[in-house]
């Protein structure tokens, strides 16, 4: 559209006032249904009168895919900063960069969007604990990309702000890096009692815990020493409700790291030290500990770890309300019609929708292109797919394991539980009432590829 034909649309605009209203906003970066919210009118009507003004500035094209409507809206924007810049806001969502995704959701990033699990864990660690006889503890489980990690850093910023709770916060990948510790179970019990201390420490200014070297004494286990330093030098102290929360606790697991024991410390906590055993009160916090479940194949881990031990908590995938949610944040104005395919591809993975999201609606990559280039290693998915591989094929141990998935890939059944059991912590298929499948279309068309 040269400059004359754009002037002559936007005379136009003068006999329709309600589309100029519109038209407005929407270069403001608000979404349909804020529109609709701010017009009073139905987000329906708001998306009609959207529709004829992509057309009305020419945007709209033959066989345009209703998916790349996000496109229209960039072409939108482009053509009114080209010929009336003084209609476009600075800084509106719209032209604010969003910053892609990795690891952790910083606390302050809207694109977090919380789950049942965050209401869950938020009222088990909060409840009235005068009358109970044994203190939460919360096992947050998942595969990798799920939000794990997310929610605990959330957990304690609400504890601490909302909830005036002491919280503790140790992540275990950090006393792994130094690999050593894996290989003596006293030493790690002794950076896992320091680490503990510290963070408490951190947290309540009076707080001045004695030298852990002098009061870890030879002739006692090192559980032991871990627990009764603890509760004796850091726990006793503080009054006040306390949370303490682990991260990274599939960092121990496996045969050749102290697995067992380090699980038994935990168990051993919620049954002789946050239960009323005694006429001594409870002093323990409360404790909450996130773990993936993806190493399980790879570790021939054949059940939950820490079993029958406190609250479950399962980390689920996005449903499609919640990814409609999520396509807001990204100033994306989609239906669920738009959802249906994202989900038959990546089904409603975190990671990987907001991947997808990200490209979209900051890289203005097409569906199309987006579909095409699902299953390439250089593609938006390629380093989660390629780690998704390793467990399988890299895995030489258990032929067990990559049989009954290559059976699954190839539309056949497998009559192994416990390679299912690991396939499925680990991601890879899901069970339900429909019977077994892969778990997206992304993994059945990517790993038949490969094989």
């Amino acid at each position: 559209m040269n400059y004359q034909q754009f002037l002559q649309t936007l005379e136009k605009l003068k006999r329709a006032p309600k589309r100029e209203a519109v038209l407005r906003r929407l270069l403001r970066g608000l979404t349909a249904e804020e529109i609709a919210e701010e017009m009073r009118t139905h987000p329906g009507t708001v998306r009609k009168q959207i529709s004829t003004l992509y057309e009305e500035f020419g945007l709209t094209r033959e066989n345009d895919h209703i998916r790349d409507r996000f496109r229209k809206r960039r072409d939108l924007l482009d053509l009114f900063k080209k010929y009336k810049p003084e209609w476009v806001e600075k800084n509106t969502p719209d032209s604010v960069k969003i910053q892609p995704l990795s690891g952790i959701v910083p606390l302050d990033s809207p694109l977090y969007l919380p789950r049942d699990a965050d209401e869950i864990c938020r009222e088990v660690l909060t409840a009235d604990r005068s009358d109970r006889g044994s203190l939460p503890f919360i096992r947050i489980k998942g595969s990798s990309g799920m939000g794990k990690s997310s929610l605990l850093v959330r957990l304690r910023d609400f504890l601490e702000r909302e909830e005036n709770q002491v919280v503790g916060f140790v992540d275990l990948a950090d006393l792994a890096l130094d690999p050593e510790i894996f290989e003596d179970l006293n030493l790690l019990l002794k950076r896992f009692t320091q680490a503990i201390a510290d963070t408490f420490s951190e947290s309540v200014d009076k707080l001045n815990p004695p030298p852990l070297e002098k009061n870890w004494q030879k002739e006692r286990s090192s559980g032991l020493n871990c627990t009764n330093y603890l509760e004796d030098f850091i726990f006793t102290p503080i009054q006040q409700p306390k949370t303490l929360l682990i991260d990274g606790i599939d960092e121990i697991l496996g045969p050749d790291k102290p697995q067992n024991p380090f699980l038994k410390l935990l168990r051993s906590w919620n049954e002789k030290r946050m239960k009323v055993v005694s006429q001594s009160p409870i002093v323990w916090p409360s404790i909450a500990i996130a773990y993936s479940t993806e190493p399980y194949p790879e570790l021939d881990i054949k059940g939950s770890i820490l079993q029958n031990v406190g609250l479950e908590v399962e980390l689920p995938e996005f449903n499609t309300e919640e990814i409609l949610k999520l396509a807001k944040k990204y100033r994306l104005e989609w239906s669920e019609e738009e959802v249906q395919p994202l989900k038959e591809l990546i089904g409603g993975h975190p990671t990987l929708v907001n991947q997808a999201l990200y490209k979209i609606s900051q890289e203005q990559m097409s569906w199309s292109e987006l579909e095409s280039q699902a299953t390439l290693p250089t593609g938006p998915f390629g380093d989660h797919l390629l780690k998704k591989f390793s467990i399988i094929y890299e895995n030489y141990k258990n032929t067990d394991l990559k049989h009954c998935f290559d059976q699954l890939l190839r539309g056949g059944t497998c009559t192994d539980e416990i390679s299912k059991f690991q396939l499925e912590k680990a991601g890879l298929i899901k069970i339900d009432n429909a019977g077994v499948q892969v778990r997206f279309k992304l993994y059945q068309k990517s790993f038949t590829n490969t094989l």
